[in-house]
């Protein structure tokens, strides 16, 4: 359950020293605890700043290099703003923007594509069904069409936040699912949502239903956040994930723990000061009127600047050492919309302001496997450990899902049977 709101104990401080002309903040002082920091606070804006110049060059349409990061220039970062990463601009365009307006129904058609967070069956239930809507909604027949994809040999889950499965009495992942969503709307979730006015009360009432956990319950509600209905400010509270936990824990070290939330409103709070300190004279902008980040962006940002700080400062440590996604600009032109609450609060026109960029949605990194089960069906399930979660958030997945963690199954499987069917399986290409 997250902290309720409350005013900071204390206002946060920081202690400075120059240098050689420039400015360093040595210490921070946040909630009555002196931190010092590393040299990943710099890196930090540094990083934001960077991360959206490179954004902001794509959409004026200059050709490549966007910048001479070797980083950068190697691997692969989701953007500062949340709202401009591939699979949320889908969601915008293909899932907010088409179909009824009505409040229940634009919430399923959210809930029902983050469940699994994945296009193609996304695609696969409009093209099986057709309009996809709450009000026609029959479980049997999603039932039979996801179940007929996955015979097919069809992967049904997407590789960014996965909503764990819970256990409501059926054998196989994709229906339970189909439960939970039937009876998160069946309880009337969008409705009890829109009776509440802050993001914190909404998370609340989001995490109240089964195996919905705190950063994925929060994921969701940003993801609702964007249908016309709501209006929850994105910057008076942010749940903090393992990422930017980690993150945090690299720039304020093992003395941040505990007041994560406060710290992240200290670095929202005085961004501007560092812009100015780190001669940054242009700050990550959503939109000509909006410099700078919000508390959700800086929570983004956070888990992001993490995995670039493995290759900057690899002496920092971390549960993780390496970059796993490389970079590669896709040549595809894609579509960008806005929210219309936002487009409509900005007053200008997303289509003539911002030009798409092709980026993935952040990636959740697969730990470990804890054990595995056969079901009665022949098929394999892996109970999955998360990097940066307990125990409490394993989940149970099939092999198909697990297509962007081979090393890990590789692992396991030499393991529990021998480096010979390790090898076995390595030279076996995953659907």
């Amino acid at each position: 359950m997250p902290p309720s709101r409350r005013v900071l104990n204390r206002r946060p401080t920081h202690s400075k020293t120059s240098a050689g002309g420039q400015t360093k903040v040595r210490t921070v002082n946040i909630e009555g605890r002196t931190l010092r920091v590393s040299p990943v606070f710099d890196t930090l804006f540094l990083w934001m700043a960077e991360r959206d110049a490179i954004r902001r060059k794509r959409v004026a349409g200059e050709p490549a290099p966007w910048t001479d990061d070797p980083i950068f220039s190697k691997y692969r970062f989701t953007n500062v703003f949340r709202v401009f990463d591939r699979t949320t601009q889908y969601i915008l365009k293909n899932v907010i923007n088409r179909g009824s307006t009505d409040l229940n129904e634009c919430a399923f058609r959210v809930m029902l594509f983050r469940t699994f967070n994945r296009i193609s069956t996304w695609e696969l239930l409009e093209s099986s069904i057709g309009a996809l809507t709450w009000k026609a909604f029959d479980f049997d027949t999603y039932k039979e069409v996801l179940g007929e994809a996955v015979r097919d040999g069809q992967a049904l889950y997407g590789y960014a936040y996965i909503i764990p499965a819970p256990s409501l009495g059926m054998s196989r992942n994709y229906e339970n699912h189909l439960l939970l969503l039937q009876r998160m709307m069946e309880d009337h979730l969008p409705e009890k949502l829109k009776e509440v006015k802050h993001i914190e009360d909404a998370h609340r009432i989001m995490i109240s239903y089964p195996s919905m956990g705190d950063f994925t319950g929060f994921q969701l509600l940003l993801d609702l956040n964007m249908i016309p209905h709501y209006s929850f400010s994105e910057d008076e509270w942010a749940i903090c994930g393992p990422g930017s936990a980690a993150g945090l824990r690299k720039i304020f070290g093992d003395d941040v723990k505990g007041i994560e939330t406060a710290a992240m409103v200290y670095l929202r709070d005085t961004q501007n000061e560092h812009w100015e300190r780190l001669d940054i004279s242009e700050p990550p902008s959503m939109h000509p009127g909006k410099i700078g980040v919000s508390l959700v962006d800086l929570e983004h940002s956070l888990c992001e600047c993490e995995k670039y700080s493995r290759v900057k400062h690899p002496s920092i440590k971390g549960k993780r050492t390496s970059i796993k996604a490389t970079f590669c600009a896709k040549p595809e032109a894609l579509t960008v919309d806005l929210p219309a609450r936002w487009a409509s609060r900005l007053s200008v026109n997303a289509h003539d302001a911002w030009m798409n960029v092709d980026e993935s949605d952040p990636e959740y990194e697969v730990s470990h496997i804890v054990k595995e089960s056969n079901a009665d069906d022949g098929t394999i399930e892996y109970l999955v450990r998360w990097t940066g979660y307990g125990p409490e958030d394993d989940l149970w997945l099939e092999e198909d899902q697990l297509r962007g963690a081979a090393e890990v199954l590789d692992a396991w499987w030499k393991k529990c049977n021998g480096a010979k069917r390790g090898s076995k399986h390595r030279a076996r290409k995953l659907r």
